[in-house]
């Protein structure tokens, strides 16, 4: 799995789109190098949900960002998506500062990553022109709202 993650960041995250001007995730390739990018593959035995769990408590400056992958989807990406929204939102309450997102192609992942260094990346990407190509309320939905979450809860 890991392999075919490392291709996906090659390929496809980064690869600069040359209407947007911009790669689809500016930073994959550096974590990717630098060791900062850890996957932890869910094993048939093993519940995703649990697996995430596990990670984030265990989440330390090590990593930038961990995928827990699930080869066979147990759930649709509606369902895995809310979970992440839900574990976000508790997180905020709690003044945790991780994030969760959701992904999901023929198999399941989830992306653990420290709210704030998510947060400053996106500020960064922000202030480069990046999002300009999204809708207002694309950009209110999945920045602004992830970014008060963090202003409004323990910055």
């Amino acid at each position: 799995m890991r392999e075919l993650i490392e291709e996906w960041v090659h390929t496809d995250l980064s690869v600069v789109d040359k209407d947007a001007g911009f790669a689809p995730c500016p930073f994959a390739k550096k974590a990717l190098h630098d060791g900062k990018l850890r996957v932890v593959e869910c094993l048939d035995t093993e519940d995703l949900w649990a697996t995430v769990a596990s990670q984030c408590k265990n989440f330390d400056k090590r990593h930038s960002v961990i995928i827990c992958t699930e080869e066979e989807a147990e759930q649709p990406y509606e369902q895995v998506e809310a979970a992440c929204v839900a574990m976000n939102n508790w997180f905020a309450v709690n003044k945790i500062d991780l994030w969760l997102l959701a992904f999901q192609t023929n198999f399941t992942m989830v992306f653990i990553q420290r709210l704030s260094e998510l947060d400053e990346a996106s500020k960064k990407l922000e202030k480069m022109g990046y999002y300009e190509n999204y809708t207002k309320e694309d950009f209110i939905t999945l920045i602004l709202a992830r970014r008060r979450k963090r202003e409004n809860g323990w910055s």
